[in-house]
């Protein structure tokens, strides 16, 4: 992994999936603070049930400046579809590119390339079958070592036989949670072909709050980048505003940041007591 040269990325990152999903430990070495040449990050992801597809395109800033990320508005774009087409995406300002009235299908494979100045950048991803939350629950939880009381909640479901890799977005009273440590992916390694029950391990919630649970099924490059992604983003690491030591695994070839992502998802809402 590159250690980071910039100051914007992760924080951006964070804007863009909340934008789009309407939607560890760490070793801290060699960080590198000088002038550092500007890198091309992209990030886009394709949803189930959705037929647009929103790609960023945009240029790091370096460690010393504190200006937010460039857009880059002279890029090529396309998205190779599973039936092999290839659709062009038109740019619609602040660096971002969009394709509308796609056929979106699941377990598929969505390709992006991304040409910049010459420079190709290249992404592959896999739509995973949809799996459906059961249900949901809460539980009154105490609060501990000084902590506010509050309510737990638990997501249901069936995991499918073979290798799968999860995603919980949530949110509370219409609001996405989208900080860093709101972010919470699983695998089924211990609980193939199980029922699982599994809880929001970094909130409860109060009386009266109505929480949003969506279950998103990722594949296993987008598992590696949000592994590695809350790593870099912890507090051990700083804000994820400011500088970290290192980028998280991006799944862009050619010497991009960024990732490339497709989502399946499954949603539902319960309301605590009050």
């Amino acid at each position: 992994m590159e250690h980071m040269k910039n100051r914007n990325y992760i924080g951006y990152f964070t804007s863009i999936v909340a934008l789009l999903a309407l939607a560890s430990c760490t070793e801290v070495i060699d960080i590198e603070l000088n002038d550092a040449d500007r890198q091309i990050v992209i990030e886009g992801s394709v949803y189930e049930g959705v037929d647009s597809v929103i790609v960023s395109v945009t240029k790091t800033t370096n460690y010393f400046d504190t200006t937010g990320p460039t857009p880059v508005e002279n890029a090529t774009v396309e998205l190779t579809m599973p039936d092999n087409s290839t659709i062009p995406l038109s740019y619609i300002g602040n660096g971002q590119y969009i394709a509308n009235s796609l056929d979106i299908s699941t377990e598929s494979t969505y390709q992006l390339t991304v040409n910049v100045d010459g420079k190709t950048f290249t992404s592959s991803t896999y739509m995973e079958s949809s799996v459906t939350i059961d249900s949901l629950q809460y539980e009154f939880q105490e609060g501990l070592f000084g902590g506010d009381d509050g309510y737990s909640v638990f997501i249901n479901y069936q995991d499918p036989l073979g290798k799968n890799f999860y995603r919980f977005v949530y949110g509370r009273n219409g609001e996405i949670l989208n900080e860093p440590q709101d972010i919470q992916i699983v695998d089924d390694n211990l609980n193939d072909g199980n029922y699982i029950r599994i809880p929001i391990f970094t909130r409860t919630f109060s009386p009266g709050d109505t929480v949003y649970i969506e279950l998103q099924s990722i594949d296993s490059k987008l598992y590696e980048f949000y592994q590695t992604y809350a790593a870099v983003a912890s507090e051990d690491a700083g804000s994820p505003f400011s500088a970290a030591p290192a980028n998280p695994e991006s799944n862009i070839l050619g010497g991009a940041l960024g990732v490339f992502g497709a989502y399946t998802r499954s949603s539902s809402t319960i309301i605590m007591p009050e």
